[in-house]
């Protein structure tokens, strides 16, 4: 059904709707491995693609946006940091409430400022890789990309280099471990928890900017349709790896990318009804995989606990 001709197309929309999912869950790796989990990650995802949305709208300047959005998912962030690390909230608590405020946010903003009117703006353009981009068949999909896509990948690596093969990873994983083995060792455990929590709010900020400024153009209530929450998930699908994790969103871009052609031949075929059935099976394909690769999956020992010092 799906034509050769199809697949650098196919990949190349995978590769794009895979990047979000995975800067959400580059961050959140992080933070719990720090021991604090946020699932707040959709509601920085939506304020930070309002406010790049925005910044573009007014000035023009996209890496402006960009900027605007990090600084968006940090604040956010440190809202979270305060609650479950300083005055120990229930991290679930703190997280979901901090999801619906970024909800709730970021629909009131828009419609406060732009009210019903059709509002949008350039978005990026992609980038060409020379030489490679030019290889067949698979050259458009896998070197013809947005600079943040590029810049994805490269941050997964170089998470699991800081997590893994640094000084910070080791005392941030100490943290999430054993917060009271660590604070003994002289680690500053509020510190360490405090700023993993940030770079995963820089990250979701930014992965909301992605969905505004490189694939749609525009703001739309709740335009990440679950891409946060999915983030989340699949930092326990990856076992709290970047790697992994990113391999995780390829799974949910992939079958969203294959979903999306087949929705053409169902329309021409008659079948528009199955049309929305289609655009469940990103999803089902991720739940699937979190059953399957999750159920053994141990997370940091401290994770989602309050640390009291003695």
């Amino acid at each position: 059904m799906i034509q050769i001709e199809q697949i650098p197309s196919i990949i190349n929309l995978a590769i794009v709707m895979a990047t979000p999912i995975a800067m959400a869950s580059i961050g959140e790796v992080f933070s719990e491995r720090s021991g604090v989990v946020n699932l707040g990650v959709e509601g920085m995802m939506l304020m930070g693609a309002f406010t790049s949305f925005h910044t573009a709208y007014l000035t023009n300047n996209l890496p402006l946006a960009y900027l605007v959005a990090v600084v968006t998912g940090i604040l956010m962030a440190l809202i979270h940091a305060f609650l479950s690390i300083t005055l120990r909230v229930d991290q679930t608590i703190s997280g979901m409430g901090l999801y619906f405020l970024g909800f709730g946010l970021s629909d009131f903003l828009y419609k406060t400022i732009y009210g019903s009117q059709y509002v949008s703006i350039n978005k990026t353009s992609m980038i060409p890789i020379p030489l490679l981009s030019q290889i067949p068949v698979l050259g458009y999909g896998l070197f013809t990309n947005y600079p943040l896509t590029y810049f994805t990948l490269l941050s997964v690596f170089l998470a699991w280099f800081l997590i893994n093969k640094t000084r910070f990873g080791l005392h941030t994983r100490a943290v999430g471990e054993n917060p009271r083995v660590a604070d003994s060792l002289g680690i500053n455990v509020s510190t360490y928890k405090y700023v993993s929590v940030v770079i995963g709010g820089a990250f979701a900020g930014l992965a909301g900017a992605f969905l505004c400024i490189d694939i749609n153009g525009l703001f739309y209530e709740n335009m990440t349709l679950g891409m946060g929450f999915i983030a989340v998930g699949l930092v326990a699908f990856g076992r709290w790896s970047p790697l992994r994790a990113y391999a995780g969103s390829l799974i949910f871009g992939f079958t969203w990318s294959i979903s999306s052609t087949l929705q053409g031949y169902f329309q021409q075929a008659g079948f528009s009804q199955y049309v929305y059935a289609l655009l469940m099976l990103p999803y089902l394909a991720v739940i699937i995989a979190l059953i399957m690769m999750s159920r053994k999956a141990k997370g940091p020992a401290w994770l989602g606990l309050p640390y009291y010092r003695e």
